[in-house]
Order: structure tokens, then sequence, then C-alpha cells
């Protein structure tokens, strides 16, 4: 079929380097690589490698763009990482209409930063989800999914790492489908979840939380994401890499208990909930340095976290 492709980031170029293997790219739309401050030239690079025509654009909404499109006749859009929402007037060009890949099992998690609210909030699998772009964002027909396992250690990079194993596979699947007339299902009108984008404050540790949503967060925000953040002796310090304890340790949420089981011990959660065990830190960094082992950066315990 003919393409035309919508993408940005490393997503983005894996899912163009997919599809010329099977279908005709005719155009290739993205972001310049220093959109929104993220620095991503994957697709950028990947398109002039290929020699494939290629158009910048931030939200796809200049009418120029729309009448190239029109004289490109795709059969269909396939959208992947694309950063902003697209016209309704691009998306009604192709024949055959305009796909989008999302990471998660709609109607649940439409929105931002999946892979991350997913694990913060314990869940085991997510999955992705291509369906038709309508004018709203992530509510279109559903024509096909892959589910993903997250393991209780899965940390949000290893999860993308499994997803992105299936965002071609699962759209060549879904385009055969579409090719072959299928329109999809609509997705129901109540119910479902919407999620904000994560910024700085969302990833801020709150000690009297227990050991177990503690966790989440950490791994739920770890690299190449925002990571979770505490404060300590007045500058913010990211929390790399931590696990739950074998033994708990206890105490006033935050406070900084011993070095223990590889790392450095931190209470948290309130005294008495069976969960309020603590949490050894492993990695840790300060805004403006590199990685180092919890043990090597806290050089005397005592004191508290915030």
């Amino acid at each position: 079929m003919r393409i035309l492709f919508m993408g940005y980031g490393e997503l983005g170029a894996n899912m163009l380097g997919g599809l010329v293997k099977r279908h005709e790219v005719v155009t290739v739309l993205t972001h310049v690589a220093e959109f929104g401050g993220l620095g991503e030239p994957d697709v950028e690079q990947l398109a002039g490698k290929l020699g494939i025509p290629l158009v910048f654009s931030a939200t796809a909404a200049e009418p120029e763009l729309w009448r190239q499109a029109e004289e490109l006749a795709p059969d269909v859009i396939v959208s992947t990482n694309w950063r902003t929402r697209a016209p309704i007037e691009l998306l009604r060009i192709p024949r055959l209409g305009s796909l989008n890949v999302h990471d998660a099992l709609l109607p649940e998690y439409a929105g931002f930063g999946s892979v991350n609210w997913s694990i913060r909030d314990g869940r085991t699998e997510i999955g992705l989800t291509v369906h038709f772009m309508d004018a709203e964002l992530d509510t279109g027909p559903v024509v096909t999914r892959a589910l993903v396992p997250i393991g209780p250690h899965d940390t949000a990079g290893v999860v993308l790492s499994k997803l992105l194993d299936e965002y071609v596979p699962v759209t060549l699947r879904a385009l055969e489908l579409v090719e072959s007339g299928h329109r999809g299902e609509r997705q129901p009108s109540t119910g479902g979840t919407f999620y904000h984008r994560i910024g700085v404050q969302d990833t801020r540790i709150d000690w009297r939380d227990g050991t177990t949503q503690v966790y989440n967060l950490v791994r739920g925000q770890s690299d190449p994401f925002l990571n979770a953040w505490t404060t300590h002796n007045g500058g913010r310090l990211l929390v790399k890499v931590a696990r739950p304890p074998e033994r708990g340790y206890c105490g006033t949420p935050g406070r900084v208990v011993r070095a223990a089981e590889g790392g450095v011990a931190v209470a948290c959660g309130r005294r008495g909930d069976p969960d309020a065990r603590g949490l050894i830190l492993l990695q840790v960094a300060t805004e403006d340095g590199p990685p180092v082992r919890a043990v090597d950066y806290f050089t005397k315990m005592g004191g508290y976290l915030e």
C-alpha cells in the first residue's frame, strides 16, 4: 500500500524501518529534531538514508501540507509517536483511513505516559493498540492489539524495549486487516481512562507512601524517562535504581536509616502499615552529576529525604 508516515524519535524510526520492507512509504512527516526539547533526529536520519521525501511540521495543520497529501493519494496514514493532535482534515485524506499505534490497551491509558503510569499503578500487563484516528486522541475504532506482560521488577526501560519489538508486527497485521476491508471495533463511549503528560512535579517521591508505591514510582520512571526524585541537603536527588528490602527498615518516612543489602535503606510508609518496610536505594544522581552508588553518595547515615 501507499503510506504517508507520521512519526518522531526512536519509536517512529523503528516503525518506518519496518513499513518500508512491506509497503511503499511515499512521504515522511516528522518534527524537527529539537521539537519540545527532546532532540531525537531518528526519523529524519532514517528517511534521508532511505531516500524518502521528508516534510517537517509541528502540528500538521498547514493547508499546503494537506494539498500535498491529497496529490500523493496515500492509501493510508500510519502514525507512531507523532507528538501533537493531528487535524481531521489531514486524517480524512487517505482512502482507507489513518491509523495510530498507541502504547496501551485502549480504552485504558489513553493520552500520555502509558508505560510509566501502568507500572506506577502496579499493572501486570500493557500492550499496543492500532486504531483509526479521529478528532479526539486515542478514541477511534480498534483494529488490533498486542499484549505485553509487565514483570514485578520490570522498569519502564525494560517494558519500552518489550513494546518496541511489537510495534512493527502488530501494525503490519493491522494494515492487512484494513486492506481487506476491516473498519475496526468502536471503543466504548464511557469508561476508560486518560492520563496527562508527566512533568517533574509528577515524579517526586512522597516517603509517606508505602514500599510498593514508592518502588513502583522509581521503576516506572527509570531511564530513559524522567526519574523519580527527592530532596537531600537542599538539592534534588534522582533515584535511579532501588528495590524493596528483604528486611523491613522502619521509622519516620524519609529517614536515611543505614547501609544495608548492598545499598542504603530509607524508611517509608506510615508506621503500622504492613507495607511500610522502607526501600533500598542502589543508585542515585544529583541534577548535574553522573549516577553513583547510593553507598558512595551517602557518606554518613541519618538525616532525612523530603
